[in-house]
């Protein structure tokens, strides 16, 4: 039963009570996907936005590539980082509108681009201490495999979950003590296309790590 519930943790990372409960992942627990990673996302009703977006940023070559990993922003992120630029646009206009589509190829390229890694980075090339890694687009991620205090009693050991954490300001956070940086944990982990490895990110993250202004 322990082996059971650990396998489960580790294919399909952390459910939580948050927002997109309704977005728990189900199926199958083999992880091989059996098709390229944009093939993936634009079959998956929960990652197909993303696959609009890549398509329009003329960047399906670049998550195809061999070896490549992925922390896929799902359709509940894109949609808050919508909300997010929708809601400051009416403190200025009530009637100002705001959509994927107005989001440009140059713009998406780089927003894209910061989660994409060109090498194939698994559960096991991570750990809990984190490692800062370059992101497609030039920046630098923070990503780290770490255990999480649950089901107590019920596994030998903690689960462990892997993070994605976005900079802001001049400094790191210390992976256990956050204060400023964006740390988002990966509900779905290791998932293998037939070119690399694939993250989704828990629904509660903005798209493009955008931050918004009170």
């Amino acid at each position: 039963m322990k082996n059971t519930i650990l396998l489960i943790l580790t294919l399909f990372g952390l459910y939580s009570c948050s927002s997109d409960d309704y977005l728990v992942d189900g199926g199958t627990a083999d992880p091989n996907l059996k098709m390229s990673t944009y093939d993936f996302l634009k079959s998956n009703k929960q990652l197909d936005t993303l696959a609009i977006l890549i398509d329009r940023a003329k960047m399906i070559e670049v998550v195809n590539a061999q070896s490549t990993t992925l922390f896929a922003p799902n359709n509940l992120s894109i949609k808050n980082y919508v909300n997010a630029i929708l809601t400051q646009k009416r403190k200025i206009d009530p009637t100002a509108n705001f959509t994927i589509n107005d989001i440009s190829e140059a713009e998406l390229k780089v927003m894209i681009g910061g989660y994409i890694f060109k090498e194939s980075l698994d559960r096991n090339k991570l750990v809990k201490t984190g490692k800062i890694y370059v992101a497609y687009n030039g920046e630098e991620r923070l990503l780290s495999l770490e255990p999480v205090e649950q089901y107590t009693g019920q596994l030998d050991n903690f689960p462990e979950y892997v993070y994605y954490t976005f900079k802001i300001g001049t400094d790191w956070d210390p992976t256990d003590a956050i204060v400023d940086d964006k740390k988002t944990v990966v509900r779905t982990s290791n998932l293998i296309s037939t070119n690399g490895i694939i993250h989704v990110l828990q629904g509660n993250h903005i798209f493009s790590n955008y931050i918004p202004i009170p």
